[in-house]
Formats: structure tokens, C-alpha cells, sequence
């Protein structure tokens, strides 16, 4: 894989980490969900555990932007809770560009597998995460409670 394109993918998911910490108003929540929610972004399933609420000002609905003269697309949502726990979920496609586990295994950490779905940690403070490639796609999950994989990650 192109060494450009592995470094538009690392830079995407220190992105998202530092714009969650920075624009996610926590205070500015009202209220809390009391049943666990399934939810997609961009094709690909994941749950939210109860307590949670989303931040709609901060989604990304198919945000398209270019690096390096490539072109990829952006989806995610984050939530909070009322214990200043955070979740933030992006996913990816680039344009010419299938992702496989080269790609999360590039960006770096420990090979990972929550809910029997393969992918790597990573630690950009005050986020744990987890990558992984489905369908073609860069799954980021980034949380303030590392815990908090296995409940959002489904298979």
C-alpha cells in the first residue's frame, strides 16, 4: 500500500480524536437514552449502550475531502453520557482504494479482537480506540473508557 495513502489514514484518526475532545460540549447534553440503540454509519452496524445521547451538531454525513490527491468520504456520530464518558464512531471509504487489515495494522497498536471482529487498539489521550476494516471501509472507534469496545463493536 502506497505510503501516502497509510499516512492520510493515520492523520483521519487523529483528526477525529482531537475534534471530538475539542468541539464535544458534554454540559450541553440534555437527558440520557435508557435502552441501548443499534445504529448505521455508513453500512456498518454498531450499538449504543444505554446512558448515551448524540451530539448531532458534531456528525459527519458524507463529508468529502482530499490529501495527497486523494479523494475519501467521512461518516460519524459521537455520543456522551452523564459520567463524561464519550463515543465517537468514523467511518471511511477512499476513492480507488478497497481497506484491508493493512491499513488499521499500520496506524499501529496491539492486534485486537472485540466481539470476534480483528482489528488494533490504539491510545490518542484521552481516546482508547479501536480500527478495523469491514466492506471495504476504515472503522474508528474512539472512547473514553476502553470498557466500552465490547458493548459498540457487533460482528
Amino acid at each position: 500500500m502506497n505510503r501516502k495513502i497509510l499516512a492520510i489514514f493515520a492523520l483521519l484518526i487523529v483528526a477525529i480524536s482531537i475534534s471530538t475532545v475539542s468541539a464535544f460540549g458534554l454540559d450541553d447534553l440534555i437527558g440520557s437514552s435508557s435502552e441501548a440503540e443499534n445504529v448505521t454509519i455508513d453500512g456498518i452496524d454498531f450499538n449504543i449502550p444505554a446512558g448515551f445521547v448524540e451530539d448531532e451538531d458534531m456528525a459527519v454525513n458524507g463529508e468529502v475531502n482530499e490529501s495527497q490527491g486523494i479523494e475519501y468520504t467521512t461518516w460519524g456520530k459521537t455520543y456522551a453520557n452523564d459520567e463524561n464518558d464519550v463515543i465517537s464512531i468514523g467511518v471511511a471509504t477512499y476513492d480507488g482504494v478497497e481497506v484491508d487489515d493493512s491499513i488499521p495494522a499500520y496506524i499501529g497498536g496491539d492486534k485486537l479482537s472485540v466481539n470476534g471482529v480483528d482489528g488494533y487498539d490504539y491510545n490518542v489521550p484521552p481516546f482508547e480506540g479501536f480500527t478495523y476494516a469491514k466492506d471495504g471501509k476504515l472503522v474508528i472507534i474512539s472512547v473514553t473508557d476502553d470498557a466500552l469496545l465490547k458493548d459498540i463493536v457487533i460482528k
